[in-house]
């Protein structure tokens, strides 16, 4: 049977002039061709324009003045004719059959799932292995679809990678989009969105090579106990307990401890900058928002400093999966 699943590939770029082309290679080499390209340039001084329109009709350029990642990847999807929205980085690249397998789940799934994604491959700096074994996700055949796929959502490390994802673009429009006011994190908060409320599927094998040859990103690495991951933390639990109302008992229970713990992390960022008021007060934010969770972070952290006698010293990287 002929596929006719109509995608709509979507790469937002700023500055990208040298790799953008090995973006685009990849998604025109695609065995399963994406119906349209949209290259949303976000802001770039470069040569970035002369190299997208180099390429044929199927390849549209958007500009937009430099409003970050997250604005780029909507207004890509708002700019999107077709039903399916495929991301991909503009420094990374897509391996050859990537949207055949993808499509194939869908139309194997009468496309019932909001979200579909694959495995992808780390930088080399980072190790070069496969997202999905760091993650422990495995799955037995071509893809496993997941009517609840909540415990996708709320994993140690959520297995979903943006540049190797296909949304229902009216799903992605309804849950709002990637929050363009976060700086980090709102890729996390997107998947929670879509995951806890939609069925979701994963497709086997990898998808997307990962590259970061590159200094130029619109997302940065944020240290894990910086007030910007913390901050992003609290907004994106809040949100979700706001916005999301028909999650069962058990997410809601994950999701109000999780702000609990932001909340009380935070107080130690505040703590070690000696503002204490701040401290309290985000101590006493997350006693209230859940005390057994308080009371277990407490203790933790007090364990910690008998043990090493210096209290939430360690912390560590992260970088959004959202870079470009």
């Amino acid at each position: 049977m002929r596929n006719t699943t109509q995608i709509s590939a979507v790469i937002p770029t700023y500055n990208r002039a040298h790799l953008i082309g090995r973006a685009i290679e990849s998604v025109l080499g695609q065995r399963y061709a994406p119906t349209e390209v949209i290259v949303i340039d976000d802001g770039s001084t470069d040569r970035t324009r002369q190299v997208v329109e180099s390429y044929d009709a199927r390849v549209r350029y958007v500009f937009q003045s430099n409003s970050g990642v997250s604005t780029a990847r909507n207004r890509g999807v708002k700019e999107a004719r077709f039903e399916w929205i495929a991301f991909l980085d503009s420094d990374d690249c897509w391996l050859p059959d990537h949207l055949g397998r993808i499509v194939n789940a869908i139309e194997a799934t009468r496309g019932d799932a909001a979200l579909y994604f694959s495995d992808t491959q780390q930088p080399t700096e980072d190790g070069g292995r496969r997202f999905w074994h760091l993650c422990g996700l495995e799955i037995a055949g071509e893809f496993e679809f997941r009517p609840d796929a909540g415990e996708w959502a709320i994993a140690p490390v959520q297995p979903m990678m943006i540049q190797a994802s296909v949304i229902r673009r009216m799903t992605y429009l309804e849950v709002g989009g990637l929050a363009e006011q976060l700086r980090t994190r709102e890729d996390t908060h997107l998947f929670y969105k879509l995951a806890l409320q939609y069925p979701a599927c994963a497709v086997s094998g990898c998808g997307t090579v990962m590259n970061s040859n590159d200094n130029i990103r619109l997302t940065q690495e944020y240290d894990t106990e910086s007030l910007v991951y913390r901050n992003a933390s609290i907004f994106l639990y809040k949100d979700l307990l706001g916005s999301v109302s028909n999650i069962s008992r058990k997410y809601r229970q994950f999701l109000t401890d999780s702000l609990s713990r932001s909340y009380f992390c935070s107080g130690r960022v505040f703590f070690r900058r000696k503002k204490y008021f701040s401290a309290i007060r985000s101590f006493c934010i997350s006693c209230v928002t859940s005390p057994a969770k308080f009371t277990k972070e407490l203790l933790g952290s007090l364990g910690r400093h008998l043990v090493k006698g210096n209290p939430g010293s360690s912390s560590s990287s992260v970088r959004s999966g959202a870079k470009v």
